[in-house]
């Protein structure tokens, strides 16, 4: 009887220790053409953030979305290998989110990028290095943003940036540069000048011919309203002339008419030729 409760306390503890000792999670590996994967994943349901990009496994495959989810979220350790078994890519995610030091390899094993996350967004310095393991870039991140002088040793460039906006730098030149930028910004201004001059000719060639045009469409309305009235006095004139050629025509050809008897002298002639064909 003894024996057989050590057996059952021994059972115990060994079962309780694989519990307590035992991954939590349970290891994905998954592949595609270039890369193999390794990670873990959680099935803990969050509320997403909107400016946020999260990482989540579903029908075999890596899916990522900013502001959202549609699977079980990465969680923890993840690994991506090229085919060669050579590290890809190496880093750790927190509910979907990439958190800590990331780091990224070219396929001959140099490192290429390192970066760090906080809460998902890109946070602090980064590097970039060439296949032959020279830096190639480097600046800083803050809350996903650019911020200060990024440096690019290929193109010599030094780039200064404000919250991910471009701070544009002043100019530092040298005495010689600046005399010669003083005498082509005296000929630029010069050229302005002599163009706005030329405009202003035209310009004033422009109005000089709008009020030449102008002034001779008023003296020719002018002379054609002359013209209509002097029209309208002559024919008003021979409608005149025409009446009184008309009224002297009338009155000479009541002249030459011989005169009509009046009533009375109509009547003494009538009564005068009865008389005289009366009998004798």
């Amino acid at each position: 009887m003894r024996t057989t409760t050590i057996q059952r306390f021994i059972l115990l503890f060994l079962t309780f220790a694989l519990v307590s000792f035992a991954d939590p999670y349970t290891i994905k590996r998954i592949s595609d053409k270039d890369f193999r994967y390794e990670f873990y994943t959680t099935d803990k349901k969050i509320d997403p953030k909107l400016d946020k990009t999260y990482y989540w496994f579903k029908g075999g495959l890596i899916h990522e979305a900013q502001g959202g989810f549609a699977g079980v979220l990465l969680h923890d350790k993840f690994i991506k290998m090229y085919h060669s078994n050579q590290l890809a890519e190496q880093g750790q995610f927190k509910e979907g989110l990439r958190v800590g030091l990331w780091k990224t390899w070219h396929a001959n094993g140099v490192l290429a990028t390192t970066l760090s996350y906080f809460k998902g967004l890109r946070h602090g310095k980064y590097f970039r290095y060439n296949e032959n393991g020279t830096l190639v870039e480097n600046g800083k991140f803050s809350a996903n943003l650019k911020t200060g002088k990024w440096t690019n040793t290929e193109t010599k460039e030094i780039t200064t940036y404000k919250k991910g906006v471009i701070v544009k730098q002043k100019e530092i030149f040298t005495k010689s540069e600046q005399y010669r930028i003083k005498q082509e910004n005296a000929k630029l201004e010069k050229v302005k000048e002599t163009q706005k001059e030329l405009e202003a000719t035209s310009d004033a060639l422009k109005l000089a011919n709008y009020k030449a045009k102008e002034k001779e469409e008023k003296a020719l309305e002018k002379e054609r309203i002359k013209k209509e009235k002097e029209r309208a006095a002559a024919a008003q004139k021979a409608e005149k002339e025409a009446e009184k050629q008309a009224k002297k025509a009338a009155k000479e050809q009541s002249k030459n008419q011989p005169k009509k008897d009046s009533k009375v002298t109509t009547f003494f002639n009538n009564l005068f030729k009865k008389k005289d064909k009366a009998p004798q």
